[in-house]
């Protein structure tokens, strides 16, 4: 059943969809390392029309499952959840940092010092920047509500979301010689951490209201 009014159902779909296309492009994957032997499936990956196909397709999708939390929370009646119309956002730009950094974890030992690891943190960076802002928009848009996080909550989102989320992996991208060649993947294992923190924050202090 579909019902284009629920935040709800509209997720729901949302979700089944994106699966279906993320394992299509996990299919692809095996194939082309030679885990699976169907010669078709690399059709599945770029450059190939099809495989064109679902990454734009399946990446629409997943833009929208990433913010999907978000949205779901502010439909709700729960004090800070529902007060302030930027939560989808905040979690769109979250999800894009944390993705980065997972992805900049994964892939640094088989490509280190590569190009496309170094344009992956750098864009990592300018997200982190950028879900700094966004934060600030949604504090600024609680209003009264925000004295809800003036107690341990605020200080747990301050320096744990701000400071070593944020604060410190940028820190890290323009002094980059404080930890030398771990410099990168300590950056991203602070965002990954931040980007706990932060969900941990929305969703428990909320429920304390």
């Amino acid at each position: 059943m579909f019902k284009p009014w629920s935040p709800m159902s509209v997720g729901s779909w949302a979700l089944l969809i994106f699966s279906i296309f993320s394992l299509l492009s996990f299919l692809s994957v095996l194939a082309e390392d030679g885990h699976l032997q169907q010669p078709a499936a690399k059709g599945l990956r770029p450059p190939a029309m099809l495989g064109s196909l679902i990454v734009a397709i399946g990446g629409l999708f997943g833009f929208y499952v990433a913010g999907y939390t978000g949205v779901l929370l502010a439909v709700t009646n729960r004090p800070i959840w529902s007060d302030t119309p930027l939560l989808g956002m905040l979690f769109v730009v979250s999800a894009a940092s944390i993705s980065a950094a997972l992805i900049i974890l994964l892939a640094h030992k088989s490509a280190k010092n590569t190009p496309g690891l170094s344009a992956l943190h750098r864009l990592d960076t300018w997200v982190v920047a950028l879900e700094l802002i966004v934060l600030i928009a949604v504090m600024i848009s609680l209003g009264p509500v925000f004295r809800a996080w003036l107690n341990a909550w605020g200080l747990l989102l301050f320096f744990g979301v701000i400071v070593l989320g944020m604060l410190f992996p940028l820190a890290l991208y323009w002094r980059r010689q404080w930890f030398g060649e771990f410099n990168v993947t300590a950056a991203a294992a602070a965002v990954l951490a931040g980007g706990f923190i932060l969900r941990l924050v929305i969703v428990f202090s909320a429920q304390g209201v």
